[in-house]
């Protein structure tokens, strides 16, 4: 068993060996470069390509706001970590495949098939459903 993310097209295949399982519209990173106010930092929302792995599953995950998404909103980034704590946005699941990249579920289904994420996979709810039931740790996930 192995996912592909074909990100050019925001297409995922689940396989096994050669048998095509499911394949689902996505939403891959946008490219987008956000700078922040100061200039200090600056973060490029790019799918990463290569093989991966997935390394955790969740259910019900919980979104830990990074910096960039406060200097995005234009707010000022909290020091209190419980401000950063955002429940319900990622869908009902979500599988880690590193590097703080996971694929989830989205609040905007509207825009699935675009190049709209700032680097994760979005999937619909059915689709995030079939994924996360097939896979397992350690299944590999292959970007391109």
């Amino acid at each position: 068993m192995h996912v592909v993310i074909d990100q050019t097209h925001n297409r995922l295949y689940l396989r096994r060996g050669d048998e095509l399982l499911h394949q689902a519209i996505c939403s891959a990173g946008s490219g987008m470069v956000l700078k922040e106010h100061d200039g200090q930092r600056t973060w490029v929302f790019d799918t990463p390509r290569g093989l991966f792995r997935i390394h955790r599953k969740v259910r019900d995950p919980i979104w830990t706001k990074p910096d960039w998404a406060f200097v995005e909103e234009g707010r000022p980034i909290p020091t209190d970590p419980s401000e950063r704590v955002e429940r319900g946005v990622l869908g009902e699941y979500a599988c880690y495949f590193g590097d703080g990249y996971l694929i989830h579920g989205t609040l905007y289904t509207r825009l699935l098939g675009r190049s709209t994420s700032h680097g994760c996979i979005r999937l619909g709810d059915d689709d995030l459903r079939e994924v996360y039931q097939a896979v397992s740790v350690g299944t590999p996930v292959y970007i391109y």
